[in-house]
Order: C-alpha cells, then structure tokens, then sequence
C-alpha cells in the first residue's frame, strides 16, 4: 500500500519504489534488529521506524567501508544484513504487530505531527516526478542531490566532487549515501531515491522518534502537546528567534494591524518549516532517536544511543559534537553521583566509535578536510554580543524553559529514573563546546574562523524541550488542574503557531510552488543539459550564479552536477575550495568577457573541455566560435573541438 501511495503522488514506477521499499526492510529492518535489541515490546510501529532507520544507517556506514577499503561497494551492506540473521535469527524479521489505539488525545498528536512534517514530505514530492527533479527548494538542495549522484556510481571514499573536477573533501554524507545505496539496489534515479524515500522517511522517522521519546521522558503528559513540542527545533539558538518576533507581536498589538503577524508567519525559514536539506533533516531525527533511546536506556540497553551518539559525526558534523559531548558531561555526572566507573562505559564507547568514524571517514581517505578546531573562550558570546541579541536570546532560552519553570516546587513522581539534570547538561554541552572552541577554515582563500560551527547549537531545541517534559512530566500528578491548565496553554502558544506555519506553508507548496522557500524551475537548464553526455564529459559555464530569490546567490551554480550528474569544471567555490580555486576562478572571467580568446582555447585543451553551457542573459563571449548543438530561451550548448 505504501508503494502505491508514494508511487502515485510522486509519478514514479510502482515496481521501482516497491523494490525500493524492499530494500529498505532487507538493509533497514533487518541490520536495524542489531541495534533495537529487545524483542517483547519491539514490535509497535513507533519503535519500528526508529530501527529501520538506525539499521539504514548502519548500512550505509558498510556501505561507506567498503569504498574506503576498496572493496566492491555491497560487501559492507551484505555483510551487515547476513551478521545481523547469524546473531538475530527470526527477530531480525520481525515486523510490528502492535494495533494502534485510537484516542483523542494520539489522534491530536498524530495530527499535529503530520501537519509539521507535510513540508518536508510535499516539497520531497514536488522534486521527485520525471527523469530528473523539476524544480528545487532550497539552495542547498541541490548540493545534496549532487552529493547522491556522486555517490550513486563512485568506487573510492569520499567521492570525486562533481562540482570542482578532481576535488574531493570529506563531508557528512550518510543520508546522501543511504539515497545513493537505494538507489543501487532498487533501479531509482538519484533523484527519485533522495526525494520519493529518503526524505520522505526521515520525516516519518522525526514523528516516530518524538513518539517513543514521549513514551520514555514524560509517559503522563497529554501526546497531543508532547510529541509536536519534542519535534520542534526552534527557537534556533543561533540566531535569535524572539528578536524578529518580539517586535512584531509587540508593533501587532499596539497598532491594531495584522500586518506584523502576517511577516512573522510568512518567514517560513526562521520557523524551520523550510528545513529539508538531507543532511539537517537526518540530523533532526538522530537527535530525538537518540534522546529518547538515551532515556529508555535502563530497560532497553545501551547499544542504540552509542551507536547513534558515536556515528552522529557522518550524518551532521555538528550534530555529532554536539550529543557527543551531551552524553560524556550527563554521563559523567551520573558517575560522579553513584561514585561508581560504570556509567562511564557509555560514553567512551560512544567516544570510541566517534573516533572510528572520523578516521575511517575523514583521516583514512587521505584527504585534505581544511579544518581546524582552536581553543576560544566566549566564541559564540561575543559573536550574540556584537550583534547585540544577546537580550533575545535570553528570552529564547526563557521560552524554553517556561512550561518547567510553571511546575516548579511541585512533587514529583519518585518511581521514575530521574533524567532532569543528565538531560539538562545534554543541552548545556553544546554551549560549553561553542563557548570554549571555536572552527577555523584553513583552506587556501577561505576565511579563517567560521560561524558553521555555531550549528553545534541547532540541537539544542530539541534537547532542551526533551529536558523540559521530562521534568514537567514527573512532576505531573503533583500539581492542580489550573496549573497543568497554565503549563497547557504555555506548551500550546509553542505547538500551535508552529503548526500553523507549517501548514501555510504545506499550502503554498501545494497551490503556489513558486512561492517555495529559495524555488528554482530546473526545466529550461535541463533541457540544454540532456543534450550533453554523461559520461566522459566536463561542462563549464559562464553563469555561476544560483538562480533562486533573483540570483542573489554566487558560486554555486549546483544544478549542473545535480539533475544529472555531470561533472562540471568548476562552478561552485561557496561550499568548496580546493588549492586550484583561484586559478579556475581567473579563467572563469574568459567565459564572461565581450569577446572570445585564445586563452579559452588554451583552458578548454589543457582541462579537455567538452561541452560550453552558456546563460544568453549573462554576460559570455560574442561571437561563440564553437558548434552550437542545442538552444532554447535561456540556455546554448556548445562543443568544443
């Protein structure tokens, strides 16, 4: 049925997505069984998700040994699924078995959490139709999508950049690689992988992960607030939410105008509604799988937060510090109090596969990665100082917090393991981290330290709102109807507008696409670029610039190794710089100057140029002095000799 669905929203063959489906079982399901060890109560959906995404995980990072061991990239994947039937035997086919029961209070909840994932899934679909993806959102998408081409046929970790010719850099590439591994089994374009399952799954993932977090942090609280409140990332903590909103509220009720609240809503980015880079997207649900495997951990075992916390790295790097570091300082604290080692055991086996996993896939391909860490106290303070936020962020943080401080002197409920301080310093790490070290971006022409690595921070919504409901849900039963109707209220000013966002969004997605977060139509540069040959081939261009919001966006001109993956000589310097940068940056003036010159015979000889894609609307030699093979509105194809 699942097929069916997907097969007919996104247009894409039902015997492809079935035997996408079917991978995902064969290399989620299955491997996930290693992870998800407990069998008597494995079986509700929720906890199903969770483990077919963990073990999808898994196999990708096999799939990921493989290249890097130069093996034969299904080796790892195999080897995974058959470890997994040798050491699980039927449990590791086991399906969930549970029926649902439908309440009012999970019916809400269930609701609110599709409204807050249709974003993500209506824009995956909208990108998805077709032998190439007909339009973008967001202009890191594309980068994503390059990064699945890539992977899709590459035989070495990591994989020839597409964008720069001969480059390479490590990168948090799982989620691009678990497209690129479905891709390989099922027969699905990169695209169609990336968009019709991946996405679409992690988004399932996010709302499954907030449900069995619930279960664990705050049994007692009502779903409908609960689960939605765990899904939320904001407020964004890296730059201040109640800075742009407090004003407007503020400005709405003095004014009498709607006019202010209208802006608030319609900045679909700042609620995060607008968030579908693959990346960002696996990062949120690592975050709320591994809270709440974290909190179920006394009775479930400890093998699901280690791996998620150790292996966060290849999915988001800063993800990765940042629960790594949340685990090590809540897990140190639980060693301090018992006065005893065994607490410790998590973490430094959480450390040690974090270790793993940044040799294997950052040290061991022998590839410049251009970073470096630098201790540097009140690095992210000065940063929220200087641009004087320093007030909003308090507030943010404040908001936070808000349903916890309304249930303060309450008694609580004994009976439950108490996670309010492991799980407050799960929130409190990352600031530590951002606040004693800073990134510096030692590439040739980079630009030293870098704001990238404050995203350390982007977790911690999440965390935070974690930690919340477990202490508001312990102290539940200990406090009257009006207080649980104020701490109600409060959990709901955070849920609701969000879900009202994230539903006028999901709508403007639906009747007026072109209103999508940084949209971009790929149709007029696709069919220029079909008439270029895949393999063999290196395209240049003399329009870098990405075309969404007014091409406001330079060097990064990501749609020509995206749509079909062809290697482009250089086009996009934002997001890499590789030693050879700045002199291919010189000769990409030749393509924009008035007139043609030998010099871009010389480049085209010495670089084996072969196909010229020229924006008519930019700037580009004149006359071309090359066969013309294809011409629309916008675009010409020229082949060098």
């Amino acid at each position: 049925m699942s097929a069916l669905v997907a097969s007919l929203v996104s247009g894409v063959s039902f015997v492809r997505v079935a035997l996408a489906l079917g991978t995902l079982y064969a290399l989620g399901t299955i491997p996930g069984s290693l992870l998800v060890a407990r069998d008597d109560d494995d079986r509700s959906i929720a906890w199903a998700f969770v483990r077919l995404i963990a073990g999808l995980l898994l196999s990708t990072i096999a799939f990921f040994l493989s290249l890097v061991l130069s093996l034969r990239w299904y080796v790892g994947p195999v080897a995974v699924f058959l470890t997994a039937i040798a050491l699980r035997r039927g449990a590791a086919f086991s399906l969930p078995t549970t029926r649902p029961v439908f309440t009012r209070d999970g019916v809400v909840a269930g609701l609110l959490a599709v409204v807050l994932i249709s974003p993500l899934a209506i824009s995956a679909f909208r990108m998805a139709p077709g032998d190439y993806a007909p339009v973008f959102f967001n202009v890191d998408t594309p980068y994503a999508l390059e990064q699945v081409q890539s992977l899709s046929r590459t035989r070495i970790y990591p994989p020839q950049s597409l964008s720069n010719l001969g480059g390479r850099r490590p990168y948090h590439l799982a989620v691009h690689g678990a497209a690129a591994l479905i891709m390989r089994t099922s027969g699905l374009t990169p695209h169609q992988s990336l968009f019709v399952i991946v996405l679409p799954l992690l988004a399932i993932g996010i709302a499954a992960a907030a449900v069995v977090a619930k279960q664990s942090l705050c049994p007692a609280l009502p779903s409908a607030l609960a689960v939605p409140m765990l899904m939320l990332s904001v407020p964004s903590l890296w730059y201040s939410f109640w800075d742009y909103i407090g004003p407007r509220v503020w400005l709405a009720a003095t004014s009498f105008s709607v006019e202010p609240i209208v802006a608030v809503v319609q900045n679909y980015e700042l609620w995060g509604v607008a968030s579908i880079v693959a990346q960002n997207v696996g990062a949120h649900f690592v975050t709320l799988a591994a809270i709440a495997s974290y909190a179920a951990a006394p009775s479930r075992g400890w093998r699901l937060p280690v791996f998620l916390t150790g292996c966060a790295l290849i999915v988001k790097n800063a993800t990765g510090i940042a629960l790594l570091a949340g685990l090590v300082l809540a897990q140190t604290y639980r060693a301090a109090v018992a006065r005893r080692f065994e607490p410790l055991i998590p973490a430094i086996a959480a450390a040690a596969l974090f270790g793993a996993t940044y040799v294997a896939f950052w040290l061991a391909p022998h590839v410049e990665g251009g970073y470096a860490t630098q201790f540097f106290p009140l690095f992210h303070l000065k940063g929220v100082v200087a641009r004087e936020a320093l007030g909003g962020m308090i507030f943010d943080l404040v908001w936070v917090l808000l349903p916890m401080l309304l249930v303060i002197g309450a008694s609580t409920n004994t009976d439950a393991e108490p996670l309010r301080v492991p799980l407050l310093l799960f929130g409190v790490a990352p600031f530590l981290v951002v606040n004693l070290t800073r990134a510096i971006d030692t590439r040739a022409g980079a630009g030293g330290a870098t704001d990238d690595w404050i995203q350390i921070l982007l977790p911690v919504p999440i965390l935070l709102h974690a930690f919340v409901l477990s202490v508001v849900g312990r102290s539940w039963m200990g406090i009257g109807p009006r207080r649980r109707m104020a701490v109600m209220a409060v959990m709901a000013l955070a849920v609701v507008p969000a879900a009202i966002v994230a539903g006028r969004y999901s709508g403007v997605l639906i009747r007026d696409p072109e209103r999508g977060h940084e949209f971009v139509d790929n149709r007029s540069i696709a069919a220029a670029l079909a008439t270029i040959p895949r393999g063999d081939t290196i395209v240049v261009t003399n329009d870098l610039r990405y075309p969404a919001q007014r091409f406001n966006r330079n060097n990064r001109q990501m749609q020509i190794p995206a749509l079909f993956g062809h290697q482009a000589f250089a086009v996009n310097y934002a997001y890499e710089i590789f030693e050879f940068s700045r002199e291919r940056r010189e000769l990409q003036t030749l393509l924009q100057a008035d007139a043609w010159s030998d010099d871009i015979d010389r480049a085209a000889r010495k670089y084996r140029w072969t196909h010229l894609l020229i924006r008519k609307d930019y700037m580009h030699p004149s006359p071309i002095p090359l066969e013309k093979v294809f011409e629309n509105e916008s675009y010409a194809v020229y082949v060098f000799n």
